[in-house]
Order: C-alpha cells, then structure tokens, then sequence
C-alpha cells in the first residue's frame, strides 16, 4: 500500500488532498520535524533532506509535493484532474502548479519564518514584511486569473487548484 509520510499542516497536505480527491488507499506515517523523526535514518532513506512530504510505492520513492501530486494525478488520468498533454490547459495546469511553489510558497515561508518559526531574536520584520507584500502581489495575480470562473483552469476543479489552493489556505 503507498504511504504519504507527512506533518500536518505541512505541503504534505498537498499530497494527502490529491490522494483523497483520487479516493487512493494509502497509509500516513506522521513524521514529527519537532521531535526530530525527520532525521532518522528510516525517514531520510525516502527523504534524503528529512522534509516531508514523501511518497512511497511499491514501484518508486519520491519527494516534493507539487511533483507528488502531479505524478499522482497523471497515474489517475481518469479523474479528469490533470489535463492532457501538449493542449493549453495543459500548460496553464504547470504554470499554475509552479507559480504556487516558486512564487507564493517562498513569500509565505518569509512570513512564517520571520513572525513564527525563529526564536524572537533572529527574526527580521523587514522579511516578514517583505514577504506579505509579495504575497499580496502574487494574491492579486490569483486574483485576476479566477476573475469569471470558481477555478483555475475554467469551470471544472484540477489539480492547479489543489496545489495553489493548499498555498492560498
């Protein structure tokens, strides 16, 4: 049986949104970062950073969610979620999918980062500020794309949404 390795409220949501969606059996080790499990030597032979998520079948092993949920997906061609190579919502489906990891992730992480996650000394206002402001110009673009429609790509639910929606939540 596949298993997501996760902590939630981590991406591995990502992943455990899509597995849902596709109505996957699947088994969750959680993989606790504070209690350190994520650098065990068992969680690093499928995550060689100790990051969660990571997913592993009886055929392969991988990590990142975004990647996670696009192979998911592409072995699920059925569900409709992901759309058909080489046709225009086939592209917007990347482009949306890599705008939410490279564009609005990194911003969100800032915020975290600098208003949550270091201890008090180490942490830089200017960072966290910086990174909501970007997040508001990325928020805009999302914003703009939606305009008319409830999703990403028209009128039906993908896995652009899945991923940008993990991001917006």
């Amino acid at each position: 049986m596949p298993e997501l390795f996760e902590f939630p409220p981590t991406r591995s949501n990502r992943a455990k949104w899509a597995l849902e969606e596709l109505g996957v059996e699947y088994i969750s080790p959680i993989v606790s970062p504070p209690d350190g499990e994520n650098h065990s030597e068992e969680h690093r032979s499928v995550h060689p950073l100790g990051h969660v998520p990571a997913y592993r079948t009886a055929d392969y092993t991988m990590h990142e969610s975004v990647a996670i949920v696009l192979q998911l997906l592409d072995e699920h061609r059925e569900s409709g979620l992901a759309r058909v190579s080489g046709t225009q919502q086939r592209a917007k489906y990347f482009q949306w999918s890599i705008f939410s990891c490279c564009e609005v992730d990194p911003n969100l992480f800032d915020v975290m980062k600098h208003t949550m996650h270091l201890p008090e000394e180490q942490r830089v206002p200017e960072i966290a500020q910086r990174g909501r402001e970007r997040f508001v110009a990325r928020s805009d673009v999302l914003t703009n794309a939606l305009e008319g429609r409830d999703y990403l790509l028209g009128s039906e639910f993908s896995g652009a949404d899945i991923i940008v929606g993990y991001s917006c939540n």
